[in-house]
């Protein structure tokens, strides 16, 4: 008997030696799998069916149930919202039931660095990135199960040219699985566009569902103004996103000749649309400009001039605002309003076109600036209503240096007026001719 439990024990314990060396070399074999060509070639497939794309990982590592990869490079299919991507150091933490069903579980991804390149939709093809092809032939049944990703730092470009370029960089973000679609939360990033100044994101959260993006908040800034923007980019339709201006400096925004000559913020709201693909960009706005100053304008210099007052030269604008439209490279702004109270008002509208103004408006000033103005009040400025005289004002020619029709009917009247007069009259109004005469 005791022979037989020596026996039974033996056995025992050569049972559980077996257990142990089958483990090892199960985790041994295990591992040498995961971090097989074949295994990376069904993640590769996995990721690529996820994302609608050709690409490749660089070697897999795999150490206490995390994979590590120097690096990911993919190629967008059709259908793909990007023509490229490139991910750097990425981790993935995989748990490991997820791979019994052939499901790549991913309980948490961390990418240092992320490139992407928007697809081009009015390009037959995307551009191409150099690409290894280790896809497997047939169908793979693993799929993408990925429960939360972490990008450290991101850049995001589109726009086939320089006119429609456009960049987010730096930006850190989180994203999340949600019934079929994707939830995004950004929590930094600096954004470009050609013609806006540069914004920093504080905060932006998007819904990507593969044939829709959905901005549902978002804030930026530039300096103390604050801009938020939501809508929706169906990438095969059209964009409709609407923005709320609080403080945004105006200068950036102007042509480079305006920038010394108009100032103050801009609070207002803005409705973009386009069609996808497309470069038919709509943009429709109603803007208020705050603490407005506007100076070194030939026409302000002109009136200081004739009407002997310098406040002309540098107005403070009491109130500001108009309402514009902007497509196909044509601006309409309607319902102008500029005015420097007890000064001078500008009502109007106007269409600038390849660089090219053309605007009627009606220019009121009071009683006390027409005075030095032989023949104004009678002859030119004839209308009189909210405190100010007023007349009519044609603007054309190009917008840094527009041409206007005021001076040579002040002109017109004062000679008319000269003509009335004698004696002493006749050399103060000869002389105010003078001073109304183009230099």
């Amino acid at each position: 008997m005791t022979k037989f439990r020596r026996r039974g024990l033996w056995a025992l314990l050569s049972l559980l030696g077996l257990f142990v060396l089958g483990g090892i070399a199960a985790r041994l074999g295990a591992s040498w799998y995961l971090q097989s060509d074949r295994f990376r070639q069904q993640i590769t497939f996995a990721v690529g069916k996820e994302l609608r794309a050709d690409g490749d990982f660089m070697s897999l590592h795999f150490a206490d149930g995390t994979f590590y990869t120097d690096g990911y490079v993919a190629r967008g299919q059709s259908g793909a919202f990007f023509s490229d991507l490139r991910a750097e150091q990425i981790r993935a933490a995989v748990n490991w039931r997820g791979l019994l069903d052939h499901r790549w579980e991913v309980d948490e991804l961390n990418v240092q660095n992320l490139d992407v390149r928007f697809a081009d939709r009015s390009s037959p093809t995307p551009a191409p990135v150099e690409v290894v092809p280790h896809l497997p032939k047939k169908k793979s049944a693993w799929k993408l199960d990925l429960r939360r990703a972490a990008v450290a730092e991101s850049s995001w470009r589109w726009g086939a040219t320089p006119d429609t370029a456009g960049s987010v960089t730096h930006a850190a973000f989180t994203l999340l699985p949600n019934d079929g679609a994707w939830l995004l939360d950004a929590s930094s990033g600096t954004l470009a566009q050609t013609g806006w100044p540069s914004l920093t994101i504080t905060s932006a959260k998007l819904r990507y569902t593969g044939a829709s993006l959905f901005v549902t908040e978002s804030e930026l800034h530039n300096g103390a103004g604050r801009i938020t923007v939501n809508g929706e980019v169906r990438f095969a339709h059209a964009a409709d996103l609407q923005a709320q201006f609080e403080n945004v400096e105006i200068t950036p925004l102007l042509p480079a000749d305006w920038r010394l000559r108009l100032h103050g913020n801009l609070s207002g709201s803005a409705h973009l649309t386009a069609p996808l693909p497309g470069n038919d960009v709509r943009v429709e706005s109603d803007l208020r400009l705050i603490n407005g100053q506007l100076e070194a304008v030939p026409l302000l210099d002109e009136i200081a001039s004739f009407t002997r007052t310098e406040r002309f030269r540098r107005l403070d604008l009491t109130r500001g605002s108009l309402s514009f439209t902007r497509q196909a490279g044509v601006i309409t702004i309607k319902n102008l309003l500029l005015e420097s109270e007890g000064l001078m008002r500008v009502e109007g509208n106007c269409t600038i076109a390849q660089q090219k103004i053309d605007g009627v408006f009606q220019v009121g000033v009071t009683s006390a600036s027409l005075q030095w103005l032989p023949g104004s009040q009678a002859r030119v400025f004839t209308v009189a209503h909210d405190g100010y005289y007023w007349t009519p004002l044609r603007l054309t020619g190009s917008v840094d240096h527009p041409h206007e029709d005021l001076t040579r009917r002040l002109v017109a009247a004062a000679a008319n007026e000269l003509l009335q007069k004698s004696g002493d009259d006749l050399i103060d109004t000869a002389k105010s001719l003078l001073d109304l005469m183009p230099h």
